[in-house]
């Protein structure tokens, strides 16, 4: 989890490293030489760690990037938690109970190696689970660390993308729903169409997402979150894959105000996701922009310094992926990020967050000559 977790907020992703160094040295310690003050740093650290659980799924973090957003229970944390809870009870023997633990020789280290063994066990099938795709906040693509750069993106907080198969009756509802997102596709096939239609661009071009143009209204914001067929032909955003008028349409973001997660789309593989600490700015015409896009969690100091104001939370949005060229995607049609949407190097590597303010048209680290760089 430290590689997708250092991504979104490096304190974070530290933390992470720690208490993974801090668990396995105590595993070795107290196989090579127990000492009771292992026993008891194992016993309260694993009690600070399943705090630190509670607290980011049922109370919210107090501070950083995730600020009082909760987290989903899911198979890898739970995991941990259980084995952690285990860790403690015996731990707890060892130091409640020394005589016990006394004559630990190796006869009885052997059969209780079985222990161990089964949490190797767990803690793999955990990890190697869809759920440690999707874990993190804003949880990489998965797809390897051979793909140049693609596993390290991310788009929100949300559930783990899964790409089931449904029923025939609700798989035809849902080639139904994708037919009309097509034809919204041939209605604004460049940005100057979307341009011409009120959308506005929404920040920049970023690897895997794309360029955003938006445009806010009542059906644009869904306030009921159930996708019907005038909502499908509204989407908030439309994604391309440039920023020039002839850039061509990719895909879309829906959006929804709704107070719980929405109903959305039929089948249960669109998972909506949220942004958090995302800066909007309000334009002359009346629209709004998201200068550095949804999915780099700004500072104030970044957002003031381009005139705008920190949302602290965003609400539900996903993406559909159906437009000709653009529809070819292996997790599904609700994919987090498009691998077709690369850089002009052919790679998905970005810009260190501290050049975006710099770098409002385009995020990517390598650009084509004549490619902006600047904010235009």
């Amino acid at each position: 989890m430290v590689p997708s977790h250092m991504g979104e907020w490096r304190p974070e992703g530290w933390a992470f490293l720690a208490s993974a160094v801090l668990q396995l040295g105590l595993a070795v310690g107290l196989v090579l030489r127990p000492r009771r003050w292992m026993a008891a740093l194992a016993l309260l650290s694993s009690i600070a760690f399943i705090a630190s659980w509670w607290v980011t799924r049922y109370a919210g973090m107090p501070f950083g990037p995730s600020e009082h957003y909760l987290e989903d229970p899911g198979t890898v944390d739970i995991t941990c938690v259980v084995l952690e809870a285990a860790a403690i009870a015996v731990a707890a023997v060892t130091l409640l109970r020394p005589r016990l633990s006394a004559g630990w020789k190796a006869p009885v280290l052997v059969f209780a190696s079985l222990i161990p063994l089964a949490a190797i066990i767990a803690g793999t099938l955990a990890v190697a689970s869809p759920a440690a795709a999707g874990h993190a906040h804003t949880a990489g693509a998965a797809h390897g660390k051979d793909d140049l750069g693609l596993w390290k993106l991310s788009n929100g907080h949300h559930h783990a993308i899964t790409n089931n198969a449904l029923d025939p009756v609700t798989q035809a509802e849902l080639d139904r729903q994708m037919a009309i997102t097509r034809e919204v596709a041939a209605e604004y096939p460049t940005v100057a169409s979307a341009e011409a239609a009120g959308y506005r661009k929404a920040g920049p071009y970023s690897p895997g997402l794309g360029a955003h143009y938006t445009k806010t209204g009542g059906n644009e914001l869904n306030p009921d979150g159930i996708v019907d067929d005038e909502d499908l032909r509204h989407p908030l955003s439309i994604i391309y894959d440039g920023n020039e008028p002839d850039s061509a349409v990719a895909g879309f973001m829906y959006y929804s105000i709704s107070p719980v997660e929405p109903a959305g789309f039929a089948g249960s593989n669109d998972a909506w996701h949220t942004h958090s600490n995302v800066c909007i700015k309000a334009l002359p015409d009346g629209s709004v922009d998201s200068p550095f896009g949804a999915d780099l969690p700004a500072s104030e100091q970044m957002c003031q310094d381009v005139g705008g104001m920190l949302l602290k939370a965003t609400q539900w949005m996903v993406h559909v992926w159906t437009a000709p060229g653009y529809d070819n995607v292996k997790a599904g049609v609700f994919a987090e990020v498009n691998p077709a949407l690369a850089c002009s190097d052919g790679t998905y590597s970005r810009l260190d967050p501290t050049e975006w303010a710099q770098n409002l048209v385009n995020v990517c680290s390598s650009k084509a000559p004549g490619e902006p760089r600047y904010p235009v």
